[in-house]
């Protein structure tokens, strides 16, 4: 267990992980979704008795169906105004609500990585107590620095047993996009069966998958198979503004603002995902080019 010889402590009664305890996160990844992170039950670890949180991925996928995904879980318990993660078993400091300015921890669930540095920090610029559904909880706001607690250019509030209120549960997981391509991004929700619904920064439902609207279907387009250039129906084209095609690497072809026929004569033959937009949704469709 990673100690933490300089801080503070206060006792004081702890909620972390209640039942119905759910936190939801916008998705960084080439398709949109979110990750919903969920408290699924308790275990004992080394004597230890942890909650699981499991995480789902929902979405769609390159066949551009409605998927939800498991991408694991997550093994944390709460001690005097820590909570702590399980990593490469051993436990690391996930958050500290009962930090001082000025004090630092490691970031929790750091892998062997050239993304960030080995061994950075989580450095508190400030504390308080804000109320959220009429209960007082303490909060944080951290600096992610360097080692030698020079910054790294990102900061965030961690509220009491809620953590990150910017970004995703996991802090190294800013950094780490080259290893796990970014599990989760920004934080949308969190609610429990005794707490309503808190979204500080997010206007949407918590359950959306993109933006302010849901995906509800694929958009047609024809021909498809296509030789030289696909169409799209007035509907489609007045309500977007942009288009951008991807092979199914995920490497941008072309894109463009859009119209009732994009030109695809100049592609090889294959498969290659049609994404269009406007400010609030994206839709996909999936192309196929022969010639």
């Amino acid at each position: 267990m990673y100690y933490l010889p300089c801080f503070t402590f206060s006792f004081h009664a702890q909620n972390w992980s209640p039942s119905g305890a759910n936190w939801k996160y916008s998705y960084y990844g080439f398709f949109p979704g979110y990750v919903d992170v969920l408290y699924s039950g308790d275990t004992l670890i080394d004597g230890q008795t942890a909650k699981i949180l499991s995480k789902t991925f929902h979405g769609i996928d390159w066949s551009m169906a409605v998927i939800s995904s498991s991408i694991g879980k997550e093994l944390t318990y709460e001690n005097n105004g820590v909570i702590f993660l399980r990593y490469q078993n051993q436990w690391d400091t996930l958050y500290h609500f009962n930090a001082l300015v000025g004090e630092h921890w490691r970031m929790a669930k750091q892998p062997t990585t050239s993304v960030c540095p080995d061994n950075s920090r989580l450095k508190v610029l400030a504390t308080g107590n804000k109320t959220i559904n009429n209960e007082t909880r303490k909060y944080v706001v951290v600096d992610f620095c360097h080692p030698d607690l020079s910054s790294l250019g990102v900061q965030d509030t961690i509220v009491e047993n809620i953590g990150f209120i910017g970004s995703y549960f996991l802090p190294y997981d800013q950094f780490d996009g080259a290893v796990d391509g970014n599990e989760g991004g920004p934080f949308r929700c969190y609610s429990h069966d005794n707490f309503a619904t808190y979204a500080p920064h997010f206007s949407g439902a918590c359950d959306y998958i993109i933006g302010m609207e849901e995906l509800a279907t694929t958009f047609s387009i024809y021909p498809n198979p296509v030789q030289d250039e696909i169409h799209l129906s007035t509907e489609f084209s007045s309500a977007f503004t942009r288009y951008t095609l991807y092979s199914l690497d995920g490497k941008m072809q072309q894109a463009g603002p859009i119209s009732e026929t994009i030109p695809l004569n100049h592609l090889r033959s294959g498969n290659y995902i049609l994404e269009i937009s406007n400010s609030t949704q994206k839709q996909f469709a999936k192309v196929l080019k022969v010639n």
